[in-house]
Protein backbone atom coordinates (compact mmCIF):
# COMPACT_ATOMS: atom_id res chain seq x y z
CA UNK A 1 0.00 0.00 0.00
CA UNK A 2 1.40 2.94 -0.83
CA UNK A 3 -0.16 5.80 1.61
CA UNK A 4 0.44 9.89 0.12
CA UNK A 5 1.25 10.48 4.13
CA UNK A 6 1.93 8.47 6.80
CA UNK A 7 -0.04 8.23 9.70
CA UNK A 8 0.96 8.77 13.05
CA UNK A 9 -0.97 8.69 17.30
CA UNK A 10 -0.79 11.58 19.08
CA UNK A 11 -2.32 11.70 22.61
CA UNK A 12 -3.72 14.63 24.32
CA UNK A 13 -5.57 15.33 27.77
CA UNK A 14 -8.70 17.41 28.68
CA UNK A 15 -8.15 19.05 31.97
CA UNK A 16 -10.48 21.05 34.22
CA UNK A 17 -10.12 23.41 36.94
CA UNK A 18 -12.77 23.56 40.19
CA UNK A 19 -14.59 26.17 37.73
CA UNK A 20 -15.22 23.57 35.15
CA UNK A 21 -12.79 26.04 32.65
CA UNK A 22 -10.32 23.60 30.30
CA UNK A 23 -6.85 24.32 30.46
CA UNK A 24 -5.07 25.36 26.87
CA UNK A 25 -1.42 26.13 26.36
CA UNK A 26 0.04 28.29 23.73
CA UNK A 27 2.23 27.08 21.14
CA UNK A 28 5.78 28.80 20.62
CA UNK A 29 6.13 30.72 18.08
CA UNK A 30 8.92 28.71 16.52
CA UNK A 31 7.04 26.06 17.09
CA UNK A 32 6.93 23.46 14.15
CA UNK A 33 3.21 22.88 14.12
CA UNK A 34 0.82 25.05 14.66
CA UNK A 35 3.20 28.28 15.97
CA UNK A 36 1.15 30.40 18.24
CA UNK A 37 -1.69 28.66 19.02
CA UNK A 38 -3.34 27.13 21.27
CA UNK A 39 -3.34 23.44 22.38
CA UNK A 40 -4.07 20.84 24.63
CA UNK A 41 -1.67 19.18 26.73
CA UNK A 42 -0.20 16.03 24.79
CA UNK A 43 1.59 15.24 22.13
CA UNK A 44 3.51 11.82 20.30
CA UNK A 45 4.21 8.35 21.49
CA UNK A 46 7.22 7.58 22.12
CA UNK A 47 7.71 4.10 19.73
CA UNK A 48 5.95 1.34 21.65
CA UNK A 49 4.71 3.39 24.49
CA UNK A 50 1.32 2.69 25.81
CA UNK A 51 -1.63 5.53 25.38
CA UNK A 52 -2.26 6.43 29.11
CA UNK A 53 1.75 6.31 29.94
CA UNK A 54 2.42 8.47 26.90
CA UNK A 55 -0.60 11.16 27.94
CA UNK A 56 0.63 10.85 31.21
CA UNK A 57 4.23 11.67 30.28
CA UNK A 58 2.93 14.07 28.40
CA UNK A 59 0.94 16.06 30.34
CA UNK A 60 3.60 16.37 33.05
CA UNK A 61 6.17 17.20 30.72
CA UNK A 62 4.37 20.37 28.95
CA UNK A 63 2.27 21.56 32.15
CA UNK A 64 4.03 20.02 35.50
CA UNK A 65 0.97 18.41 36.09
CA UNK A 66 0.53 14.69 37.49
CA UNK A 67 -2.62 13.20 36.18
CA UNK A 68 -3.92 9.72 36.26
CA UNK A 69 -6.30 9.29 33.06
CA UNK A 70 -9.79 8.08 32.63
CA UNK A 71 -11.93 7.42 29.92
CA UNK A 72 -11.25 8.26 26.46
CA UNK A 73 -12.65 11.93 25.99
CA UNK A 74 -12.61 10.97 22.15
CA UNK A 75 -10.39 11.67 19.29
CA UNK A 76 -9.89 14.07 16.50
CA UNK A 77 -7.65 14.29 13.16
CA UNK A 78 -5.29 16.74 11.71
CA UNK A 79 -2.99 16.77 8.76
CA UNK A 80 0.38 18.11 9.17
CA UNK A 81 3.02 18.90 5.96
CA UNK A 82 4.64 15.61 6.62
CA UNK A 83 2.16 12.99 8.35
CA UNK A 84 -1.01 12.89 8.73
CA UNK A 85 -2.54 12.86 13.24
CA UNK A 86 -5.38 11.13 14.98
CA UNK A 87 -4.91 12.42 17.96
CA UNK A 88 -6.88 10.23 21.16
CA UNK A 89 -7.99 12.50 23.73
CA UNK A 90 -8.33 11.23 27.34
CA UNK A 91 -10.08 12.64 29.93
CA UNK A 92 -7.42 14.13 32.65
CA UNK A 93 -10.09 14.94 35.22
CA UNK A 94 -10.19 17.57 37.50
CA UNK A 95 -6.93 19.67 38.69
CA UNK A 96 -5.85 21.83 41.96
CA UNK A 97 -2.63 22.32 40.65
CA UNK A 98 -0.09 25.03 39.58
CA UNK A 99 0.85 24.91 35.74
CA UNK A 100 4.73 25.22 35.27
CA UNK A 101 5.03 25.48 31.40
CA UNK A 102 7.89 23.80 29.21
CA UNK A 103 9.66 25.64 26.81
CA UNK A 104 7.47 24.06 23.78
CA UNK A 105 4.80 26.59 25.48
CA UNK A 106 4.50 30.72 26.14
CA UNK A 107 1.42 30.70 28.19
CA UNK A 108 -1.71 28.82 29.15
CA UNK A 109 -5.55 29.73 29.70
CA UNK A 110 -8.12 28.62 31.46
CA UNK A 111 -11.15 28.65 29.52
CA UNK A 112 -14.40 28.24 29.95
CA UNK A 113 -16.12 25.98 26.89
CA UNK A 114 -18.17 28.90 25.54
CA UNK A 115 -14.88 30.94 25.24
CA UNK A 116 -13.00 27.84 23.61
CA UNK A 117 -15.35 27.68 20.78
CA UNK A 118 -14.88 31.39 19.50
CA UNK A 119 -11.13 31.33 19.71
CA UNK A 120 -9.98 32.39 16.40
CA UNK A 121 -6.45 30.88 17.63
CA UNK A 122 -7.08 27.49 18.66
CA UNK A 123 -6.89 24.99 15.68
CA UNK A 124 -10.27 23.59 13.92
CA UNK A 125 -9.49 19.86 14.66
CA UNK A 126 -9.28 20.83 18.77
CA UNK A 127 -13.18 23.40 18.20
CA UNK A 128 -14.55 20.43 16.25
CA UNK A 129 -13.51 18.06 19.11
CA UNK A 130 -15.07 20.62 21.74
CA UNK A 131 -17.95 20.81 19.68
CA UNK A 132 -18.37 17.04 20.05
CA UNK A 133 -17.16 16.67 23.62
CA UNK A 134 -20.01 19.74 24.52
CA UNK A 135 -22.58 17.88 22.90
CA UNK A 136 -22.06 14.23 24.22
CA UNK A 137 -22.15 15.95 27.75
CA UNK A 138 -18.87 14.58 29.09
CA UNK A 139 -18.27 14.42 32.69
CA UNK A 140 -15.63 13.10 34.16
CA UNK A 141 -15.58 9.67 36.10
CA UNK A 142 -16.24 9.59 39.60
CA UNK A 143 -12.71 9.67 41.46
CA UNK A 144 -13.07 7.21 44.72
CA UNK A 145 -11.09 9.13 47.46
Amino acid sequence: MNLEKPYIVSIYAVLRNEKGEFLLLRRSENSHSNPGKWDLPGGKLVHGEPLEEAVVRETWEETGISIVPGEIAGYTTFELPEKKVIAVIYDGGYIIADVKLSHEHLEYAWSSLEQILEMDALPDHFKEFFKRFAAENKEPPELSI
